[in-house]
């Protein structure tokens, strides 16, 4: 009898039949790499002006694009297994809370923060253009 599939999002490794591809995972160098891309565009203007506070802003660019795409591969796994999980220990089942709530809860405040922190650095024209709700929902 053929195995089931079950692909995991965020950890790229798929069980079941090897002839299946591999799932892409969500937490991967690429994704981030894509997601600060996206947000160091926003900034084109200071590059000439200040390449310092450049340096500076392209670090937390690299821990928002990061954070961003670490809650996105948490929420995947909450979406795929839920909130709690049940844990066997022996004879003993129990029901405990999904560690990926607790990641996803974790990077979503230092995320909230970090991006308050790029929209104050962002150039005046840049500013009028994002509003802070936006870039909380992602559409930075």
């Amino acid at each position: 009898m053929a195995e089931k599939k079950n692909n995991i999002p965020g950890n790229g490794k798929t069980s079941g039949n090897t002839a299946t591809k591999q799932a892409e995972p969500i937490l991967s160098e690429a994704n981030v790499k894509k997601e600060f891309n996206a947000i160091k565009r926003m900034f084109k203007g200071i590059k000439e002006d200040d390449p310092d506070k450049m340096k500076l802003i392209e670090k937390i660019i690299e821990e928002v694009a990061f954070q961003k795409v670490a809650m996105r591969a948490a929420k995947a796994e909450l979406i795929l297994h839920g909130l709690q999980t049940t844990t066997k220990n022996a004879s003993q089942k129990f029901v405990k809370e999904n560690p990926a709530v607790q990641t996803y809860d974790k990077y979503a405040r230092s995320y909230a923060s970090n991006i308050k922190t790029l929209i104050d650095l962002l150039p005046p024209k840049q500013k009028k253009e994002v509003s802070r709700l936006a870039a909380l929902r992602g559409d930075v």
